[in-house]
């Protein structure tokens, strides 16, 4: 075809779509296309939500046996104020402030799935943590005050080097936690009624009794339940938390040779008496 009809066909195409196309009415359509298509994405998001909402379970913390563990446990008093765990005192303040760190940490990562999180976080921040801080102004005999000044709040303590360590968790990273999914948790029952009494013994050194842990620079440990201190029976319902274990009272007063690293693995609750080899206990008068 010649060249000139081609141009010729060309501009006629352009005049038919200014006069008969207009711009205003083309962008008036694709307009009503866009809000068309969002408002079908904004009912599929609706539908999706509902749906999910529907089947979605909601697991709730049981707030009370929580409750009730930590008045059995000593931990509150019997108009739920904190109070100190005489017990304890004989720990180091290090071993003492793991040890709260442990039952604390433990619960948080147990219960963080739970819709009522918020419940669980204040018995860990506000009764562990001055449970905690009453048991070292006890053992230094002096005041709530005195020890927080020590202490601070996030339960700071010194090596050796002068370096500050924080094991329980601080009052920030409790309110910063939030709701997440659940992920093999470590057991929360044993470590409620169990402590570790630190022994100055004459006894010759022995392997630590940890699964394949071959080190003798071990330290004597006696196991102390509180069940047995404070006289409850497991098996008495009406005085034991519904659903919580309990040690064996057969390793009461039992002794374990651990190192230093697995101790304080044991009282922070990174391992538990799972992990150790229950016929190495010793009994040691």
């Amino acid at each position: 075809m010649p060249v000139e009809l081609i141009d010729a066909y060309d501009k006629f195409q352009e005049q038919v779509n200014k006069h008969l196309t207009p711009v205003k009415a083309r962008k008036a359509l694709e307009e009503e296309e866009r809000r068309m298509q969002e408002e079908e994405e904004r009912k599929y998001g609706e539908r999706t939500v509902e749906d999910l909402t529907r089947l979605c379970m909601k697991v709730s913390a049981p707030i009370e046996l929580v409750r009730k563990a930590v008045k059995m446990a000593g931990f509150t008093n019997n108009m739920g104020r904190p109070r100190p765990i005489s017990l304890l005192t004989a720990l180091e303040d290090t071993d003492i402030i793991k040890w709260y760190a442990g039952v604390g940490r433990r619960w948080l990562d147990f219960f963080c799935c739970c819709h009522n999180f918020k419940m669980v976080k204040i018995v860990v921040s506000y009764h562990l943590r001055f449970s905690c801080i009453l048991t070292l102004a006890e053992k230094h005999e002096s005041t709530k005050r005195e020890a927080i000044k020590h202490f601070t709040k996030d339960l700071k303590v010194t090596d050796m080097e002068g370096n500050e360590d924080v094991y329980f968790p601080t009052e920030r990273e409790v309110k910063m936690m939030g709701d997440k999914s659940l992920s093999d948790p470590k057991p929360v029952d044993g470590v409620l009624s169990l402590a570790l009494i630190r022994l100055a013994s004459d006894e010759p050194s022995h392997s630590c009794v940890t699964h394949f842990c071959d080190r003798n620079d071990t330290i004597m440990h006696r196991i102390r339940l509180l069940q047995n201190r404070m006289n409850v029976n497991p098996l008495d319902d009406e005085k034991w938390v519904r659903g919580m274990g309990a040690i064996h009272d057969g390793l009461n007063r039992k002794c374990i040779p651990l190192c230093s690293d697995h101790i304080s693995d044991l009282l922070l609750g990174k391992i538990t008496l799972q992990d150790i080899d229950c016929t190495s206990f010793l009994d040691v008068d």
